[in-house]
């Protein structure tokens, strides 16, 4: 993955940024996992691997937008921060919805599965829009490009 992001970006620090905002998305929501109870299943492990997928593509829809299309910094941010937005917390809705049913169904899989995807989806969240926002806000230097 980190390669691929390299290759199509051939920059180190947005390719970079994109890749620690995906293993701290793992990391945090690993201690989280921890602090709920939440043990290590093949499921669990499915999730985080789903979440290392989700947290690239959300990086990657920032950087895109905030480096390859014209106009102002602001401009381009608030556009990539409005449909991220949406689509993540699209995906919120369906994975809460998913666990209430797999709660109240007694499917423990999918419960553990959905819950981990709730918590690393809000992680990534703030991942994307503090740590990879703020690393693309100081490398392109703000509105001065």
């Amino acid at each position: 993955m980190a390669i691929v992001v390299f290759i199509v970006f051939k920059n180190f620090v947005p390719s970079i940024a994109v890749v620690i905002s995906a293993f701290s998305d793992i990391v945090i929501t690993a201690a989280l996992m921890d602090m709920v109870g939440i043990t290590l299943t093949l499921g669990t492990t499915a999730a985080l691997l789903m979440l290392i997928g989700y947290s690239v593509d959300s990086d990657i829809l920032l950087t895109t937008r905030v480096l390859k299309r014209k106009g102002k910094f602001s401009d381009k941010m608030q556009g990539a921060f409005r449909t991220g937005f949406t689509m993540t917390s699209t995906t919120i809705s369906a994975v809460a919805l998913m666990f209430i049913v797999s709660w109240i169904g007694q499917i423990d899989v999918i419960r553990d599965i959905s819950a981990v995807l709730l918590l690393g989806l809000f992680v990534d969240l703030m991942n994307t829009w503090m740590l990879n926002a703020g690393i693309l806000t100081g490398y392109a230097g703000g509105d001065k490009r």
